[in-house]
């Protein structure tokens, strides 16, 4: 699974209003999807959990890591987002923006040679 390495101090809190503690950072890492499974092992991790669990997943791993599946991380790509929110949209249509521009550039340099 793509993983980036946690940059960030992350704090723990029981109720969302105060910190309660301090997580390790070396021991925290963000996945990243697209995750790779073996489909057979996959499909009998989800198919165990019952409905109210299968509801309450946060991630496509997360059956994986409760079935107790060997999960290998790699290397992740900062450039590699999910688009959830509005922020992650307007990231995305700025680096859109950026890719045609430099595209845009490249074909009018390569015109004037």
């Amino acid at each position: 699974m793509p993983v980036l390495a946690m940059k960030d101090t992350v704090y723990r809190s029981e109720n969302g209003t105060r910190v309660d503690g301090l997580l390790e950072r070396k021991q925290i890492y963000a996945g990243q999807a697209p995750e790779l499974f073996v489909l057979e092992k996959y499909y009998l991790a989800n198919q165990v959990l019952m409905p109210e669990q299968l509801m309450k997943v946060s991630g496509s791993a997360e059956p994986a890591v409760l079935a107790g599946m060997d999960i290998v991380m790699i290397p992740g790509d900062e450039d590699n987002f999910k688009v959830t929110t509005d922020a992650d949209m307007r990231r995305f249509l700025k680096q859109v923006k950026s890719l045609f521009e430099d595209m845009y550039s490249a074909a009018v340099d390569s015109q004037a040679r």
